[in-house]
């Protein structure tokens, strides 16, 4: 039995980004060939086509040790041979971070990097650009054992000193498995990379497993930039053990905050609870059993019971692998992967609703209706010529004129109102670049590296680190009222008169909200909290410790202003970009009928060939209406549902098949 429902959601989440982009990619060639907009629309456009050209949607796997994470993902990645993907074996656990994906330029290879990159302050997005620091090794999906014995990697694990183990920034405090020597055992693998020639990873998918709390503690990256990025996380419980601390402390602290705030899709799953079935008791009483624990759960994560999954990955594993409707349906697998398609829609809904890509759509539609507007006065022009005597050219012409010039006055009238509007954004530019200008970041940060390197003291050494956050959630407070007083300029500039009734309501679509930029904030700042809290006496280590805090929360703050100074400039530089392309285009419009009507005073052409140019200039704005018109017919039809029996295509079997085909 294949996953049928998430497949098939998948294959249409992926052929909607492509379909979309083409039509961006025709409307480009489009305008191309006929011009009619500014350097700034055809940016807006390009930034759209990025945005769809990323087609992974990546589901996030978090919970402890021995939640059976990594069966969650077999069970979901179960090939056509019914072998498992992932080792899976007592004992054995997954030690460093991994992601599973489909790379097609390269397929079937696990990419590890290793632990002593740590001591580099550079983090994981940059050493995923350095090849050269990854170790790679080839995956035989022919040879399942080999297979599974490179894929064992991800669990490695060495002895390291304690001060070893401080050095690659690791809290020995927590590390608790050692040896007789007083060694801590460590990771081998800073991260792992699996790519993998599956159905659903070729559709998108991609998976990443994030092995418990310690793991997310000391990379901050996944905490600060994975988990916020994922489109749906599972977070996954063990109904043996039931909610413990440490399942409690990954809630709180890192997903329970995504879940309310940012709206992030998390699943929360109560696995094992196949270790309820009791033979002795009757089947009403295990139901009431596991439903009983599904309660006590969600009144734990003070969760509605119907948002806590009861789950047997192991028995969703077996199942699938011997294709037992049954097992797999007492398993509750077909419940998950019912959510994990409506989480694929929904982030579908989502990505359809973003700004560059609604408005990459409307700018269709403005092209279009402004085009079919010009071709109606073009076609009026011609009845005009067409009814007209030759003794009443001279005076046509002169009526032409002076519509064109009345058209040109309020034109002029727009585009000094544009040009006011503009100014006015302007002047609000140096009070919200100021804010976050990175070189009063440089300077905070070298000053708080100052007062680190000149504090003797743990309690030092923690002011020291909040006062560069103390001074960001200034900065931010200050920006935020900056942005409200751009937005309300923002609103009175599109409500002007002179402004259609559609921009008018569009406008509010152009205010900027740092609800995302504050909380990302305010989990960073939650991070140098517990980084704080946890200094003890090792000002023998003084200096890794600031390099590290330095590296990494330092670092990601520095990329947070970084992408906040970048969002404050698009937005400014795009506010007013759909009032701009509309007055473009009146004036282009103008320009072309006064240089037609100069042409035709200048030629004195005759009746006739005025007719003739006239035609001709309706059969060029017909042709290039026609060609547009498949587009917007496109963009208003909504977007069916996913169809199809969602049968999973194994490129074996389809191979296999062809050649069969061919040997016949």
């Amino acid at each position: 039995m294949d996953t049928r429902a998430l497949y098939r959601h998948m294959s249409h989440y992926h052929l909607w980004r492509q379909d979309l982009s083409q039509r961006l990619h025709r409307f480009e060639h489009w305008i191309n060939n006929h011009g009619l907009v500014s350097d700034e629309v055809r940016q807006c456009l390009g930034q759209a086509r990025q945005l769809l050209g990323d087609n992974s949607f990546t589901l996030v796997c978090v919970g402890e040790f021995s939640r059976g994470k990594t069966e969650l993902i077999n069970a979901l990645l179960m090939d056509e041979r019914g072998q498992r993907t992932l080792p899976s074996t007592p004992g054995r656990t997954t030690m460093c971070p991994t992601e599973i994906y489909c790379d097609p330029e390269r397929p079937n290879c696990l990419r590890l990097l290793p632990i002593e990159t740590r001591r580099s302050k550079a983090g994981l997005e940059r050493f995923k650009r350095i090849p050269q620091n990854w170790i790679t090794l080839p995956l035989d999906p022919t040879d399942p054992e080999a297979m599974r014995a490179t894929l064992s990697e991800v669990s490695a694990s060495r002895w390291v000193s304690e001060e070893e183990a401080r050095h690659l920034g690791f809290d020995v405090t927590v590390q608790s498995e050692r040896n007789g020597r007083g060694e801590i055992a460590v990771p081998c693998w800073r991260h792992a990379l699996i790519s993998l020639d599956h159905p659903l990873l070729r559709r998108g998918l991609r998976i990443v497993d994030t092995p418990g709390l310690n793991a997310l503690g000391n990379e901050p990256e996944l905490t600060l930039k994975v988990l916020p990025r994922a489109q749906a996380i599972v977070f996954l419980l063990s109904a043996d053990a039931g909610v413990t601390a440490s399942d409690m402390a990954l809630w709180r602290e890192h997903l329970q905050t995504l879940s309310h705030e940012r709206g992030t899709a998390v699943l929360t799953l109560l696995n094992k609870v196949d270790s309820l079935w009791d033979d002795l008791h009757s089947p009403e009483q295990v139901a009431a059993n596991v439903e009983s624990l599904r309660q006590l759960t969600a009144r734990q994560l003070e969760l509605s019971p119907e948002q806590v999954l009861p789950l047997s990955a192991k028995q969703a594993l077996i199942g699938r692998a011997k294709k037992d409707p049954t097992r797999i349906a007492q398993s509750g697998f077909e419940r998950l992967e019912r959510a994990l398609a409506e989480t694929v829609e929904r982030s579908r809904q989502q990505l359809a609703g973003q700004r560059l890509v609604t408005d990459s759509q409307t700018m269709i539609e403005n092209v279009y209706y402004s085009l079919k507007g010009r071709l109606a006065d073009a076609r009026q022009e011609l009845l005009l010529v067409q009814s007209s005597s030759k003794d009443d050219s001279e005076e046509l012409l002169t009526r032409r004129r002076e519509i064109i010039r009345q058209k040109h006055r309020q034109f002029h009238k727009q585009a000094l109102s544009l040009r006011t509007s503009q100014m006015l954004i302007d002047k609000q530019r140096p009070a919200l670049m100021e804010v976050i200008s990175p070189q009063r970041l440089t300077r905070e940060i070298e000053q708080t590296r100052q007062r680190l390197d000149q504090s003797w003291t743990t309690m030092g050494l923690s002011r020291g680190m909040a006062s560069l956050f103390e001074w960001l959630d200034h900065q931010m407070g200050h920006l935020e009222r900056e942005v409200d007083r751009t937005n309300r300029v923002l609103d009175s500039i599109y409500q002007r008169p002179e402004n259609t009734e559609d921009q008018a309501q569009r406008g509010g679509s152009y205010r900027l909200t740092l609800v995302e930029e504050r909380r990302k904030l305010r989990q960073l700042n939650q991070r140098a909290d517990q980084f704080r809290a946890a200094l003890d006496s090792v000002l023998s280590l003084k200096g890794p410790l600031i390099q590290r805090f330095i590296g990494t929360l330092v670092q990601e703050a520095r990329e947070l202003w970084q992408s906040l100074y970048q969002t404050i400039d698009h937005w400014l530089k795009q506010a007013l970009v759909p009032l701009f392309q509309h007055n473009q285009y009146q004036r282009q419009l103008l320009q072309h009928h006064m240089l037609r009507l100069s042409r035709l005073r200048q030629e004195q052409r005759g009746q006739a060939e005025q007719v003739q140019s006239l035609k001709d200039n309706v059969d060029q704005m017909s042709a290039a209406l026609d060609e547009l018109d498949p587009l917007c017919q496109e963009l208003r039809q909504p977007t069916p549902p996913p169809d199809g029996d969602g049968s999973v295509v194994y490129l074996e079997r389809a191979r296999s098949a062809q050649r069969a085909t061919q040997t016949v």
